[in-house]
């Protein structure tokens, strides 16, 4: 030992010894000068055997100081002094002493959970970004060099001091093989730890912040699975497996693992530094998409093992044990779904919305007359729209509420379980729900609406409304609700819901009928909205949603008009839908698919639980950015807000035929029409995919169905009359045909 506990050194005194590395050891010092405690490290005289190291080791220490980010942990200052003893001249760095424990203790010691870990690779990451982005490299990130401290964060150590000068690389490659060779016999002189090597360190070449990122891959792959990725009997043959070998699947160490964090891991483990990320922000912009998504429906309780003697080493978690244990992320429940082939008698939490939010339920229909069943979805969706155009509240849509809520809580004849709603709405973050019933008083519509605390059902807002036109009605209403939740902004702009939709009562009946086709029964979605359009010609919501129709259908051609159309009346859009016209428009109209796919994941940001967008931006993943686990991962999230989303679990088949996974994809062609039973949009999927991969029996049988229901479908009568042809049976092809 360097000093002693009580010892003075410079304007120091030494508290204890923290620790020791290559470099030297660490000590809890007194800083006498400013009253501080700091961390003191004592660098051995070896590396500074030349003025030049010495020189070069000062220039790294100062621009690491230049490192401002919280979790980086902070340098104060770089000296020399006399030990008194001996009067040897010693190096020394101060550094910001961090109150914790290493990341391989806390990762053993609390099993964190999913989000936990989630977070703190995200802090690391976003620490990383910004040492590179003033070029900075670690050189040496291993969980040991990251703390924890008492808040639970994450902080660096040793940014930009880790690489010893003595190992500075080289340009010459025999000398850099060299230098590698001698530090594979000598412990601490290593450019990093051998384990967490980077393919360009382990070669002795040029390291930059892709580095960084491929030592960072590695320590995911640990954090998540207890084990390395590239794990060898010894240096020589780890460096071999680092050079050469691919990792094993994640996914196949730990089951848990949703399918985007692999991707994540596997885009740092590129062995070429051009096919990793090339900007860390990227990579902490990823993490924290992934992060937001699953941090909210992770019980508090729930946590992933992580140790490797917890995990036993090379062991496989049992699905039974990960089921029934700990863990409890948002893809296990999608596998324990799929697996068990549940009824949907379990709730399905899904991911969760902003807190504190107010959720819009249902408006029961107290007329007795059918033709205003409409309204009883249509009102809270004309409030939905009028309030958003306020930023300044957060809300859950009644489509939303009913993704949540179990099966046997289903409307039936279109009526909600209220009860069963409130607790769907308290559960994805709603502190107040809105709901009510409307009547009619001959040629007038009273509606009534309360607004209740969702936790203690203390009514907060209680009005009626009276009138003709329910669109003047629930700008009234709309007026009243800000008024009570303080929106100023709501109150200033005054706009009215026929500004920003149409001002025809009955052309967004048609509206609300299509939306409730849209995604099931796609032409006859397509009827009611060309019927909106009929009624009001510059009702830009239909021209949008007709678009979209064709789109998903395959018939671009014909979306484009209606892309055209809905752009010409643009203003009368709300702030959401005109976003996504916008995307749209990129695709199908500007062919601009970069600004596309931007904007896209821009809008899921500001709208996480978007089912719909969050759908096509999986298949944006899969044919633009030719990333089909990264798609994959996108449609589970989507299963978490609604198990049976016809639309998503249609992809899911699709992807999986691309990637020749033929089992799966009938799987979810099978969900999909047990899901979604009436329609026959899932039936159609399925005879589809049983024809292509000629399985003609089961093609025939479940193409007979659909016609025993829908005699005129002339899909299912063209693919069963080739089913036909293919096996010789031309009488039965000349009966269908």
């Amino acid at each position: 030992m360097m000093l002693q506990a009580g010892q003075e050194f410079s304007h120091f005194k030494i508290v204890r010894k923290l620790g020791e590395g290559g470099m030297g050891e660490v000590y809890l010092a007194e800083d006498l000068k400013l009253n501080r405690q700091v961390a003191l490290k004592i660098l051995l005289s070896e590396y500074f055997d030349s003025s030049e190291r010495l020189e070069r080791f000062s220039r790294e220490a100062k621009t690491a100081a230049g490192i401002s980010h919280s979790n980086v942990m902070s340098i104060y200052d770089i000296g020399r002094a006399a030990e008194k003893s001996s009067g040897k001249e010693i190096s020394y760095i101060v550094m910001e002493y961090i109150k914790g424990s290493s990341l391989s203790d806390y990762l053993r010691d609390r099993a964190p959970n999913l989000k936990d870990i989630l977070r703190i690779a995200e802090k690391i990451a976003s620490g990383l970004a910004a040492a590179h982005k003033i070029g900075i490299v670690h050189r040496d990130i291993k969980t040991d060099n990251i703390k924890i401290d008492e808040h639970g964060d994450p902080k660096i150590l040793d940014f930009g001091l880790a690489k010893p000068v003595v190992s500075a690389v080289s340009s010459d490659d025999q000398a850099s093989t060299q230098t590698v060779s001698k530090e594979l016999t000598q412990e601490g002189k290593i450019i990093g730890t051998v384990t967490y090597m980077s393919p360009e360190q382990a070669r002795g070449g040029t390291v930059d912040g892709r580095s960084d990122i491929f030592s960072f891959g590695i320590m995911l792959y640990k954090m998540f699975s207890g084990e390395f990725p590239f794990d060898g009997q010894d240096r020589v043959s780890t460096l071999a497996k680092i050079l050469e070998a691919r990792q094993e699947p994640l996914r196949r160490k730990n089951e848990a693992v949703p399918a985007e964090l692999e991707r994540i891991v596997d885009k740092c483990l590129q062995k070429d530094p051009g096919d990793r990320y090339q900007d860390t922000r990227d990579l902490v912009v990823d993490l924290r998409s992934l992060r937001r998504q699953f941090e909210s429906s992770i019980s508090d309780s729930s946590s992933i093992i992580t140790d490797a003697a917890a995990l036993g080493h090379k062991t496989r978690i049992p699905r039974y044990r990960l089921f029934f244990g700990a863990v409890a992320v948002a893809a296990l429940i999608l596998a324990a779904y799929m697996a068990l082939n549940d009824s949907g008698d379990s709730p399905s939490s899904g991911l969760q919305a902003s807190e504190n939010a107010l959720a819009i339920l249902g408006f029961e229909n107290k007329t007795g007359d059918e033709s205003l069943d409409w309204l009883m979805a249509g009102l809270p969706e004309i409030l939905l729209t009028d309030l958003a155009q306020s930023g300044s509240i957060n809300l859950i849509s009644r489509t939303r509420v009913m993704d949540c809520l179990e099966n046997k809580d289903k409307p039936v004849s279109g009526m909600l379980n209220h009860q069963a709603c409130v607790e769907a709405a308290r559960s994805i973050g709603a502190s107040r729900v809105l709901s009510g019933s409307f009547y009619k008083l001959g040629d007038l519509i009273r509606i009534d609406a309360r607004m209740e605390d969702s936790e203690t059902g203390k009514i907060l807002l209680g009005e009626k409304v009276v009138g003709k036109d329910p669109f003047v009605l629930v700008d009234s209403l709309t007026q009243k609700i800000a008024m009570s939740l303080n929106i100023s902004d709501m109150m200033a702009d005054n706009m009215e819901v026929a500004d920003i939709t149409s001002s025809s009562p009955e052309a967004y009946k048609y509206y609300i009928l299509g939306m409730d086709q849209f995604g099931l029964d796609m032409d006859k979605a397509i009827e009611h909205f060309e019927k909106a359009i009929e009624i009001d010609n510059t009702f830009a919501l239909p021209y949008m949603r007709i678009g979209m129709a064709h789109t998903f259908q395959g018939r671009n051609q014909e979306a484009t008009r209606y892309f055209v159309e809905a752009g010409e009346y643009a203003h009368k859009l709300p702030v959401r839908e005109r976003t996504l016209l916008d995307i749209y428009s990129d695709i199908w109209l500007r062919s601009e698919f970069d600004d596309a796919f931007a904007k896209t994941r821009s809008y899921l940001t500001n709208y996480p639980d978007d089912k719909e967008t969050r759908g096509y931006y999986a298949l944006m993943l899969n044919v633009l950015k030719r990333d089909p686990q990264a798609a994959l991962a996108q449609l589970d999230t989507v299963m978490m807000i609604d198990p049976n989303y016809y639309p998503a679990l249609s992809w899911y088949s699709e992807i999986y035929i691309g990637l020749k996974d033929y089992d799966k994809a009938v799987e979810y062609a099978i969900r999909a029409k047990e899901a979604n039973p009436k329609p026959p949009g899932p039936m159609l999927d399925l005879l589809s995919i049983y024809y292509r991969l000629s399985r003609l029996d089961e093609a025939e049988k479940i193409g007979n169905e659909i016609l025993e229901r829908f005699p005129e479908n002339l899909s299912a009568k063209n693919t069963l009359i080739s089913t036909y042809e293919i096996r010789h049976e031309f009488d039965k092809a000349r009966r269908v045909l």
